[in-house]
Protein backbone atom coordinates (compact mmCIF):
# COMPACT_ATOMS: atom_id res chain seq x y z
CA UNK A 1 0.00 0.00 0.00
CA UNK A 2 2.82 2.39 0.91
CA UNK A 3 4.54 1.69 -2.40
CA UNK A 4 1.30 2.31 -4.29
CA UNK A 5 0.75 5.57 -2.42
CA UNK A 6 4.28 6.77 -3.11
CA UNK A 7 3.87 5.89 -6.79
CA UNK A 8 0.59 7.75 -6.96
CA UNK A 9 2.13 10.79 -5.28
CA UNK A 10 4.96 10.84 -7.78
CA UNK A 11 2.48 10.50 -10.63
CA UNK A 12 0.33 13.32 -9.25
CA UNK A 13 3.41 15.49 -8.76
CA UNK A 14 4.49 14.81 -12.33
CA UNK A 15 1.05 15.69 -13.68
CA UNK A 16 0.97 18.93 -11.67
CA UNK A 17 4.44 19.88 -12.89
CA UNK A 18 3.45 19.18 -16.49
CA UNK A 19 0.24 21.19 -16.13
CA UNK A 20 2.16 24.10 -14.61
CA UNK A 21 4.76 24.06 -17.40
CA UNK A 22 2.05 23.89 -20.05
CA UNK A 23 0.39 26.99 -18.60
CA UNK A 24 3.74 28.77 -18.14
CA UNK A 25 4.95 28.11 -21.67
CA UNK A 26 1.55 28.85 -23.17
CA UNK A 27 1.31 32.21 -21.41
CA UNK A 28 4.82 33.23 -22.39
CA UNK A 29 4.20 32.22 -26.00
CA UNK A 30 1.15 34.47 -26.02
CA UNK A 31 2.97 37.30 -24.23
CA UNK A 32 5.94 37.37 -26.57
CA UNK A 33 3.61 37.06 -29.56
CA UNK A 34 1.92 40.25 -28.39
CA UNK A 35 5.29 41.98 -28.16
CA UNK A 36 6.23 40.88 -31.69
CA UNK A 37 2.85 42.04 -33.00
CA UNK A 38 3.27 45.47 -31.39
CA UNK A 39 6.82 45.74 -32.72
CA UNK A 40 5.76 44.87 -36.28
CA UNK A 41 2.84 47.29 -36.04
CA UNK A 42 5.16 50.07 -34.87
CA UNK A 43 7.74 49.33 -37.57
CA UNK A 44 5.17 49.38 -40.37
CA UNK A 45 3.59 52.62 -39.19
CA UNK A 46 6.93 54.39 -38.56
CA UNK A 47 9.09 52.86 -41.30
CA UNK A 48 9.73 56.20 -42.99
CA UNK A 49 10.80 57.95 -39.77
CA UNK A 50 13.09 55.31 -38.25
CA UNK A 51 16.59 56.78 -38.47
CA UNK A 52 18.83 55.81 -35.58
CA UNK A 53 16.07 56.17 -33.01
CA UNK A 54 12.67 54.64 -32.32
CA UNK A 55 10.59 57.14 -30.32
CA UNK A 56 7.38 55.59 -29.09
CA UNK A 57 8.41 51.96 -29.51
CA UNK A 58 9.20 51.45 -25.84
CA UNK A 59 5.78 52.74 -24.84
CA UNK A 60 4.08 50.21 -27.13
CA UNK A 61 6.04 47.18 -25.87
CA UNK A 62 6.95 48.24 -22.33
CA UNK A 63 4.54 46.17 -20.27
CA UNK A 64 4.77 42.87 -22.20
CA UNK A 65 8.57 43.19 -22.26
CA UNK A 66 8.80 43.81 -18.52
CA UNK A 67 6.21 41.22 -17.49
CA UNK A 68 7.25 38.34 -19.69
CA UNK A 69 11.00 38.90 -19.59
CA UNK A 70 10.91 39.14 -15.79
CA UNK A 71 8.79 35.97 -15.70
CA UNK A 72 11.78 34.20 -17.26
CA UNK A 73 13.47 34.38 -13.84
CA UNK A 74 11.28 31.41 -12.97
CA UNK A 75 13.31 29.36 -15.43
CA UNK A 76 16.29 29.59 -13.10
CA UNK A 77 14.10 28.15 -10.36
CA UNK A 78 12.84 25.45 -12.73
CA UNK A 79 16.43 24.40 -13.39
CA UNK A 80 17.46 24.52 -9.72
CA UNK A 81 14.62 22.27 -8.54
CA UNK A 82 14.90 19.88 -11.48
CA UNK A 83 11.57 20.76 -13.04
CA UNK A 84 13.33 20.95 -16.41
CA UNK A 85 16.69 19.44 -17.46
CA UNK A 86 18.25 22.77 -18.55
CA UNK A 87 21.66 23.69 -17.14
CA UNK A 88 21.44 26.20 -14.30
CA UNK A 89 24.47 28.29 -15.34
CA UNK A 90 23.43 28.48 -19.01
CA UNK A 91 19.92 29.52 -18.00
CA UNK A 92 21.26 32.04 -15.48
CA UNK A 93 23.53 33.73 -18.03
CA UNK A 94 20.80 34.01 -20.65
CA UNK A 95 18.09 35.25 -18.30
CA UNK A 96 20.24 37.64 -16.25
CA UNK A 97 21.55 39.58 -19.25
CA UNK A 98 18.06 40.16 -20.62
CA UNK A 99 16.54 41.15 -17.27
CA UNK A 100 19.47 43.52 -16.77
CA UNK A 101 18.83 45.17 -20.14
CA UNK A 102 15.07 45.31 -19.52
CA UNK A 103 15.26 47.04 -16.16
CA UNK A 104 18.68 48.60 -15.57
CA UNK A 105 19.03 50.00 -19.09
CA UNK A 106 15.60 50.53 -20.60
CA UNK A 107 13.55 51.41 -17.54
CA UNK A 108 15.97 53.19 -15.23
CA UNK A 109 18.56 54.85 -17.48
CA UNK A 110 17.28 58.01 -19.24
CA UNK A 111 17.67 58.28 -22.99
CA UNK A 112 18.28 54.59 -23.66
CA UNK A 113 14.79 53.39 -24.61
CA UNK A 114 14.68 55.53 -27.76
CA UNK A 115 17.80 53.94 -29.24
CA UNK A 116 17.54 51.80 -32.39
CA UNK A 117 18.95 48.91 -30.37
CA UNK A 118 15.51 48.52 -28.81
CA UNK A 119 14.03 47.62 -32.19
CA UNK A 120 16.75 45.02 -32.72
CA UNK A 121 16.22 43.30 -29.37
CA UNK A 122 12.44 43.50 -29.71
CA UNK A 123 12.56 41.49 -32.94
CA UNK A 124 15.42 39.20 -31.90
CA UNK A 125 14.13 38.42 -28.40
CA UNK A 126 10.48 38.35 -29.46
CA UNK A 127 10.76 35.92 -32.36
CA UNK A 128 13.24 33.75 -30.44
CA UNK A 129 10.93 33.46 -27.46
CA UNK A 130 7.76 32.80 -29.45
CA UNK A 131 9.51 29.91 -31.16
CA UNK A 132 11.24 28.67 -27.99
CA UNK A 133 8.17 28.63 -25.76
CA UNK A 134 6.07 27.10 -28.54
CA UNK A 135 8.70 24.38 -28.82
CA UNK A 136 8.55 23.72 -25.08
CA UNK A 137 4.75 23.69 -25.11
CA UNK A 138 4.49 21.12 -27.90
CA UNK A 139 7.29 19.06 -26.32
CA UNK A 140 5.12 18.73 -23.22
CA UNK A 141 2.11 17.83 -25.34
CA UNK A 142 4.19 15.07 -26.89
CA UNK A 143 4.77 16.14 -30.48
CA UNK A 144 6.68 19.14 -31.81
CA UNK A 145 5.73 20.18 -35.38
CA UNK A 146 8.84 20.05 -37.53
CA UNK A 147 8.60 23.70 -38.67
CA UNK A 148 8.76 24.83 -35.03
CA UNK A 149 11.65 22.47 -34.36
CA UNK A 150 13.51 23.76 -37.41
CA UNK A 151 12.91 27.39 -36.46
CA UNK A 152 14.01 26.73 -32.88
CA UNK A 153 17.38 25.39 -34.01
CA UNK A 154 17.96 27.62 -37.04
CA UNK A 155 16.70 31.16 -36.38
CA UNK A 156 19.35 31.66 -33.69
CA UNK A 157 22.03 31.93 -36.39
CA UNK A 158 20.68 35.40 -37.20
CA UNK A 159 18.61 36.38 -34.18
CA UNK A 160 21.27 35.73 -31.55
CA UNK A 161 23.88 38.09 -33.10
CA UNK A 162 21.19 40.68 -33.85
CA UNK A 163 20.11 40.57 -30.21
CA UNK A 164 23.68 40.95 -28.96
CA UNK A 165 24.26 43.94 -31.25
CA UNK A 166 21.04 45.53 -30.00
CA UNK A 167 21.98 44.94 -26.36
CA UNK A 168 25.39 46.55 -26.87
CA UNK A 169 23.86 49.53 -28.66
CA UNK A 170 21.66 50.13 -25.61
CA UNK A 171 24.49 49.72 -23.11
CA UNK A 172 26.85 51.89 -25.15
CA UNK A 173 24.17 54.60 -25.21
CA UNK A 174 23.81 54.28 -21.44
CA UNK A 175 27.53 54.67 -20.65
CA UNK A 176 27.82 58.48 -20.82
CA UNK A 177 24.52 58.90 -18.98
CA UNK A 178 25.57 56.53 -16.20
CA UNK A 179 28.96 58.25 -15.87
CA UNK A 180 27.54 61.77 -15.81
CA UNK A 181 24.87 60.94 -13.23
CA UNK A 182 27.04 58.70 -11.08
CA UNK A 183 24.14 56.28 -11.39
CA UNK A 184 24.05 53.55 -8.73
CA UNK A 185 27.63 54.32 -7.76
CA UNK A 186 29.01 54.63 -4.24
CA UNK A 187 32.19 56.63 -3.79
CA UNK A 188 34.65 57.15 -0.96
CA UNK A 189 34.73 58.41 1.70
CA UNK A 190 31.70 56.77 3.28
CA UNK A 191 30.90 55.01 6.58
CA UNK A 192 31.19 51.54 5.00
CA UNK A 193 34.59 52.41 3.51
CA UNK A 194 33.72 50.73 0.21
CA UNK A 195 33.17 52.04 -3.28
CA UNK A 196 31.29 50.82 -6.34
CA UNK A 197 31.14 52.25 -9.85
CA UNK A 198 28.17 51.14 -11.92
CA UNK A 199 29.87 52.75 -14.92
CA UNK A 200 32.83 50.38 -14.70
CA UNK A 201 30.54 47.47 -13.87
CA UNK A 202 28.65 48.20 -17.09
CA UNK A 203 31.92 48.30 -19.04
CA UNK A 204 32.91 44.97 -17.50
CA UNK A 205 29.49 43.50 -18.25
CA UNK A 206 29.82 44.47 -21.91
CA UNK A 207 33.26 42.86 -22.10
CA UNK A 208 31.85 39.61 -20.68
CA UNK A 209 30.06 39.06 -23.98
CA UNK A 210 33.44 38.42 -25.65
CA UNK A 211 33.98 35.01 -23.97
CA UNK A 212 30.30 34.19 -23.29
CA UNK A 213 28.82 34.81 -26.73
CA UNK A 214 30.95 32.15 -28.51
CA UNK A 215 30.21 29.74 -25.65
CA UNK A 216 26.43 30.08 -25.86
CA UNK A 217 26.42 30.33 -29.65
CA UNK A 218 28.52 27.19 -29.91
CA UNK A 219 26.16 25.41 -27.52
CA UNK A 220 23.21 26.16 -29.81
CA UNK A 221 25.13 24.99 -32.88
CA UNK A 222 25.86 21.68 -31.14
CA UNK A 223 22.21 21.33 -30.16
CA UNK A 224 21.14 21.96 -33.74
CA UNK A 225 23.41 19.20 -35.02
CA UNK A 226 21.88 16.78 -32.53
CA UNK A 227 18.25 17.71 -33.10
CA UNK A 228 18.11 18.45 -36.81
CA UNK A 229 20.48 15.56 -37.36
CA UNK A 230 17.86 13.14 -36.10
CA UNK A 231 18.73 12.63 -32.44
CA UNK A 232 15.73 12.94 -30.12
CA UNK A 233 15.64 16.56 -28.86
CA UNK A 234 15.99 17.44 -25.21
CA UNK A 235 14.07 20.20 -23.47
CA UNK A 236 16.68 22.94 -23.12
Amino acid sequence: MAVTTATEQRREGSLLAKAYLLVYNGLLTAGWSLLVFNTVQYTLSHAASINGSVPGLYKSIRWPLQVFQTAALLEIVHSLIGLVPSGVMTTLMQVYSRVFITWAMLEFTPGVSGNLGLLLIAFAWGVTEVVRYSYYFFSLVGSVPYPIKWCRYTFFYILYPVGVVGEHMLMFTALPVVKARGQWSYSLPNPANISFSFYYFLCFFMLLYIPLFPLLYGHMIKQRKKVIGGVKPKLE
